[in-house]
């Protein structure tokens, strides 16, 4: 045996075919784990799940409730459980409330929020059967404090933290855990619009982080490690929320 924190077990992540979701598909794999690497783009998805032994891209829109019950349908066919969640898929746009579009507006409520709830509800019942499944859902430094023109990607991701602290009490006594992640800011793609190719600082650090660096933070509360770890909300910014 390696000895490897998620030896046998599956992780079922959207977003991760780029950025932080990418980054902990990488990282859960290469501490023993299968990965259903979901994401809009099929292509992004297999272009990570290629290079992780035994994982599965998957082209997967989260605000689709029938593209998700058949993504996560394809996943326990192919590996007949899912122990572990990453809720990551997200994009967002700048802009000031009164320019802000009713269909742009629910279209970040969507992707952010519902497709959360989406995934959540349809792999309950493989993570129940996991005795001691984990739900990851990603939110940001946004959900907590305010940021010039991010009004909708604010309430979207706001409502992920109050969402998965609901969760958390709905499925604690069938051995589910759910915590949330809100990261500061982060060099991704979906960033790259906000700080530029070399990034800004944006933190007491003076830097802005790598997505390898919320990744560290994500597989800890997917691990046994975290086992008391439930409706908490780790924010790795840098100490962008001490200000």
């Amino acid at each position: 045996m390696s000895g490897k924190p998620f030896d046998g077990r599956v992780l079922f992540a959207t977003g991760a075919g780029s950025g932080i979701g990418a980054a902990v598909a990488r990282a859960y794999a290469a501490q023993g784990g299968r990965v259903a690497v979901a994401d809009l783009s099929e292509e992004r998805a297999a272009a990570v799940a290629d290079a992780l032994p035994g994982s599965i891209p998957l082209g997967c829109d989260v605000v689709d409730e029938a593209a998700v019950t058949r993504a996560v349908a394809a996943t326990l066919e192919r590996f007949g459980r899912i122990d572990s969640v990453l809720n990551c898929a997200g994009y967002v746009k700048l802009a000031p409330i009164d320019e802000l579009s009713l269909a742009d507006w629910n279209s970040m409520l969507a992707v952010h929020l519902t497709g959360t709830f989406l995934v959540c509800k349809a792999t309950l019942p493989a993570l129940r059967a996991a005795a001691g499944g984990s739900i990851v859902n990603v939110a940001s430094t946004a959900g907590l404090r305010a940021r010039a023109n991010l009004g909708a990607y604010a309430a979207a991701k706001g409502g992920v933290i109050a969402f998965s602290r609901q969760l958390a009490l709905d499925v604690a006594t069938d051995g589910v855990r759910v915590n949330v992640v809100a990261p500061g800011s982060v060099r991704t793609p979906l960033t790259a619009p906000v700080f530029g190719e070399h990034g800004r600082p944006t933190s007491i650090l003076g830097r802005i982080a790598e997505p390898e660096e919320i990744a560290t933070s994500v597989c800890f509360l997917l691990s046994d490690d975290a086992g008391f770890y439930t409706g908490s909300l780790f924010a790795p910014d840098g100490g962008q929320t001490a200000l």
